[in-house]
């Protein structure tokens, strides 16, 4: 396994503990805009990672980081104070920002094209908004107070629906006076030095080019702020290890992060994983909030939402319309997942809703629809009395019964293998597999109906033990499936 040494690192620094703390940080949304599907994926994957490391034994901090500074919010705000219409009107607030964020930067393209003077003039009110933030004071930041709630009370609701959970959150606007501090405390040190007016370190003969940590006009990065951040996680957490859910286009990003973390002083650097994930793209091209082409995760909820109620409506008169409600929900949650996760972290995934909806092939609902049958069958074993039983498997000779066997055998190697890997797609495609399998058994292998009460005990047991798996599985992947369809 190619991160085995990872995992020793973090057993030499977790000291009393088996396997070590360690922080998982995703999510990461940028207040002022909306939470769209490639939030969706790094949540599903970030969340997956959090249980399968705790299911290995590790001692697991989930947090969010939350991008709540810089010019895309002062953008937003300055087309906020100019907009006719009221946040009031909104549905959801966070996606009202991002629609005024796509619009001031419309604006501002269009004037930089036809009129400079007047560019110019709001550029110098987007740098006073900025300023203000800054400063911690006046209109400008009130503003951002109310707006950045309206945005965090948008994204908590999304994560209750996606039943994930933080046990911290960061923020951005929180650790930027940190970061200038660290700047000035490596300065001294002789780690940051001059260049062109600028500081940093020079890390070419580790192949990172140059590592900026203030730009010649005295202003940190992004990545100061990063260093700030790790500093924070490591002094006042105690962790022993940072893991990141980013997407791809931040890899050098992490790697000069990781460096400097290490020049600086941080043995838990060495400990450090950049979990890269690839984006959610249209099938003509990748989405930016910037031109306004994202689709919003909750356009996806929506969408997803509404074909499975569709496939339910076959209940109606036989559920009650709370129990058709949850099941369409657990069905919807789970597609959802089921859709980030399938596919290897590395690669892109084509966003492609209708398919994840179906209940054939390797999709959310194939699988709970395979559990929920085998539960459905316990159900009935149990209102004819019949039991469970252990001590004849060996009557399973059937090669469906043995093959299915084997597969619920492999569970735990799967699991493993994810954590080390990070990859919750080894579990996804693990679990269609052994779906498969159950489903050619149950076609094969009768069991209520049987009359030998030894061999109808050991194909239940078969179907208990491949019922708790899948359960354990999907948990893995953050889905409840529905216990019945």
């Amino acid at each position: 396994i190619k991160n085995q040494s990872y995992f020793k690192i973090l057993e030499k620094h977790s000291g009393n503990d088996a396997l070590g703390r360690v922080m998982i940080e995703f999510s990461q949304p940028n207040t002022h805009k909306e939470f769209h599907v490639g939030h969706g994926r790094n949540v599903c994957l970030g969340e997956s990672i959090v249980r399968i490391f705790k299911y290995n034994g590790f001692q697991v901090t989930p947090v969010n980081y939350i991008g709540d500074e810089g010019t895309h919010v002062a953008k937003c705000l300055w087309q906020v104070k100019n907009y006719a219409g009221d946040v009031s009107e909104a549905t959801n607030k966070a996606e009202w920002y991002g629609d005024r964020y796509v619009e001031a930067n419309n604006k501002l393209k269009e004037v930089a094209q036809t009129n400079t003077q007047l560019k110019k003039e709001y550029d110098r009110e987007i740098s006073k908004i900025l300023a203000d933030l800054e400063k911690k004071k006046g209109d400008n930041y009130a503003l951002w107070k109310r707006t950045r709630e309206d945005c965090m009370q948008s994204f908590y609701e999304i994560y209750e629906w996606l039943n994930v959970n933080f046990d911290h959150y960061f923020y951005e606007s929180e650790v930027s006076a940190e970061s200038k501090a660290i700047v000035e405390e490596f300065k001294t040190k002789g780690l940051f030095t001059e260049s062109d007016g600028a500081y940093g370190i020079d890390m070419k003969k580790y192949k990172l080019g140059y590592f900026m940590a203030q730009k010649s006009d005295g202003n940190t990065l992004y990545i100061t702020k990063d260093l700030a951040l790790a500093k924070r996680k490591f002094e006042d957490h105690g962790i022993a290890s940072s893991i990141y859910v980013v997407g791809d286009e931040q890899n050098f990003h992490f790697k000069q992060l990781f460096k400097c973390l290490e020049l600086m002083g941080f043995d838990q650097a060495k400990a450090c994983h950049h979990l890269s994930y690839g984006m959610v793209v249209r099938p003509d091209g990748k989405m930016s909030s910037r031109v306004g082409n994202s689709f919003t995760f909750l356009q996806l909820k929506n969408l997803v939402e509404q074909a499975l109620s569709e496939n339910l409506k076959k209940y109606d008169g036989v559920w009650s319309e709370q129990q058709i409600k949850e099941t369409a929900y657990l069905l919807a949650n789970g597609s959802i997942k089921y859709g980030m996760l399938a596919n290897d972290p590395a690669k892109e995934i084509v966003f492609d809703p209708e398919a994840w909806v179906s209940f054939e092939g390797n999709t959310g609902p194939y699988l709970m629809y395979a559990y929920a049958r085998a539960i459905s069958i316990l159900s009935k074993a149990k209102c004819e009395n019949f039991n469970a039983d252990l001590s004849n498997l060996d009557l399973l000779t059937l090669e469906t019964e043995r093959g299915l066997l084997r597969d619920i055998y492999n569970f735990n190697n799967v699991i493993l293998n994810a954590c080390k890997l990070y990859k919750p797609s080894l579990i996804a495609n693990y679990l269609y597999e052994l779906s498969k399998s159950f489903n050619r058994f149950y076609k094969v292998a009768p069991i209520i109906k049987i009359d030998s009460e030894k061999l109808r005990g050991a194909r239940l047991a078969l179907i208990e033990a491949f019922a708790a798996t899948s359960r354990t599985g999907l948990y893995l992947l953050g889905i409840t499936p529905p216990e019945k369809m």
